[in-house]
């Protein structure tokens, strides 16, 4: 498996203390019929900057995917329930599973049983069965079910888990920051898309971006 170390340093010369989120989009899949959704991968703050003097703050991951499937049940206004699995994948091989559903819904839980027989370098490949539960039944019972992948530990980009669905996740992704008050795992809009600076690390594995005024990101010469 081949995984990378990536460092980002965020530079902020604007006077206000800011708050930000690194987030991941993927190529569109024509062929999938379910469009994953970004998520707000890793949350930071920088400290404001004052004249000549600058805020740093600095980030850190590796390129560690896991495949993985998110129950979330609301069983009441002070009871929520998680369930998830997560398996290792490599975008150097070929990744395709399989989804189902294990018990009655929504006291089961779901699962990946085995592997699918069509897989394609480079990209994530999910199959759900007939046993998963549909939309309105889960919106019916509160509990909801998504499927995805994580990158280094956080979930990076997950779509709603339905059943009968082909999903296709390219592994490629583009790195972007924008700027807002995100808590971790949150679905990010197209607003928050284009308002978003890219993160081009080119050749490297190090990159430093500064944020001035306006909430407007620059690279560093």
């Amino acid at each position: 498996m081949n995984i990378s170390k990536y460092t980002l340093t965020v530079r902020n010369e604007s006077s206000q203390f800011k708050r930000f989120a690194v987030f991941q989009t993927f190529r569109d899949t024509t062929d999938s019929a379910v469009k994953p959704l970004p998520l707000a991968w890793i949350v930071g703050a920088a400290a404001p900057g004052y004249g000549g003097q600058s805020s740093h703050s600095e980030l850190t991951w590796r390129t560690v995917y896991n495949v993985l499937i998110v129950k979330s049940y609301h069983m009441g206004n002070d009871i929520f329930q998680t369930n998830s699995i997560e398996i290792p994948i490599s975008p150097d091989d070929e990744n395709g599973y399989a989804a189902t559903y294990f018990g009655d819904f929504p006291f089961g839980a779901p699962a990946f049983v085995g592997s699918m027989m069509d897989r394609e370098k480079g990209f994530l490949l999910i199959q759900s069965d007939h046993k998963i539960p549909t939309a309105d039944r889960q919106y019916e019972e509160n509990c909801f079910l998504k499927v995805g992948f994580s990158m280094a530990g956080k979930q990076a980009s997950v779509a709603d888990l339905i059943p009968d669905v082909f999903y296709k996740f390219a592994l490629d992704p583009v790195y972007r920051i924008t700027i807002g008050e995100f808590y971790p795992g949150q679905a990010l809009g197209e607003m928050s898309v284009k308002r978003s600076h890219v993160l081009n690390f080119g050749t490297t594995t190090r990159k430093t971006i500064v944020l001035g005024a306006n909430d407007s990101f620059s690279d560093e010469n």
